[in-house]
């Protein structure tokens, strides 16, 4: 399926629909960037299958929104590139991504309650996103020998402490709240 992103071209932007499924991490350099999971991604014009999924690094535009859910589906902009996967001195090969997502929005929305996510404007904030993201998916990375750091688990659980749980407020409308207000802009 990578062969239509392949054919879409680097060219132009396009705009994007995919089923949110998960959030995730990568290792990059020193550091651990966020990144979210995408199923069934096809073009929103026609609708067209363009690939079985595609992983995104998780920007501002989808932090906007607030906790996603499996099976949001989302709307967004963004541009084809090129990139090589695989790792240095094993077997590489060319495949094809998505980035510099923009524009982005729920298209619809699965019913649950949502919890509120760090503002990733500072770095303690970074560093507690990677954190919920290891708590939130801590099964699948115990089931695939994938590190647990504690240092960034701490880090989530203070920022909890600090911003959400000193709050009269309820959990679940707080971040009702946040998603209205993140819907609105779009």
């Amino acid at each position: 399926m990578r062969k239509k992103l392949q054919q879409l071209g680097p060219q132009m932007r396009h705009v994007f629909i995919g089923r949110f499924e998960r959030v995730g991490y990568k290792k990059s350099y020193r550091y651990c960037r966020p990144t979210l999971l995408l199923t069934h991604v096809a073009l929103a014009e026609t609708g067209e299958p363009i690939t079985d999924h595609l992983w995104l690094n998780y920007t501002k535009g989808f932090l906007d929104l607030g906790e996603l859910l499996t099976g949001d589906l989302l709307r967004f902009n963004g541009r084809v590139a090129s990139y090589v996967k695989g790792y240095f001195g094993t077997s590489q090969k060319l495949d094809y991504k998505v980035e510099r997502p923009s524009q982005v929005a729920l298209q619809a929305k699965i019913e649950g309650p949502r919890r509120l996510l760090p503002d990733t404007a500072t770095k303690f904030g970074r560093q507690a996103l990677i954190g919920y993201i290891m708590e939130r998916e801590r099964a699948f990375y115990e089931a695939s020998c994938r590190p647990i750091d504690p240092y960034y688990i701490e880090q989530y659980r203070a920022w909890l402490t600090d911003h959400v749980m000193k709050n009269a407020q309820n959990y679940d409308i707080v971040s009702q709240k946040q998603l209205n207000v993140a819907s609105k802009k779009h």
